[in-house]
């Protein structure tokens, strides 16, 4: 299986990537903010999995957040309906899709695209809803977690 993982070089992208090739996967398309849409695109024409982790939620304005979550997850969509694909995907979203603040406003968009994609084209789509994570490669105070 050919899994993507966009956003691999974040927090939950290095910690699923890892877990990925120690149970055996091999063929694992890491793509982050280095690499092309070019690159994103060639590798949606092969892929026979997403988890779609990339996304904004620290900009330095609040249009980023658009940029970042709602058009990047409307681009993959996009390119797989061009390609006549139906690769499942997994989003991570967060518990803030329900605010109505620019980061929640965009990670409802970006789960209404998914939702419809599944919706025209019978795609398996997972939405998860992440509260405050924290873990391994964690930077230090970016998420504060009191035990």
């Amino acid at each position: 299986m050919k899994i993507l993982v966009t956003g691999a070089n974040g927090f939950i992208g290095k910690n699923l990537c890892l877990q990925l090739e120690e149970q055996g996967f091999t063929d694992i398309v890491k793509i982050d903010r280095s690499n092309s849409t070019e690159e994103l695109n060639e590798a949606l024409k092969s892929v026979d999995f997403i988890y779609h982790l990339a996304g904004i939620n620290r900009p330095k304005n609040d249009d980023e957040f658009k940029l970042g979550n709602a058009d990047l997850t409307s681009h993959i969509i996009s390119k797989l309906e061009e390609l006549n694909r139906t690769t499942p995907i997994l989003l991570t979203s967060s518990i803030q899709a329900e605010q109505s603040n620019a980061y929640g406003v965009s990670k409802a968009l970006a789960e209404d695209v998914l939702n419809n994609y599944a919706k025209h084209s019978g795609a398996k789509v997972y939405i998860y809803r992440l509260p405050n994570v924290f873990g391994k490669w964690c930077r230090p105070n970016y998420n504060s977690v009191v035990a």
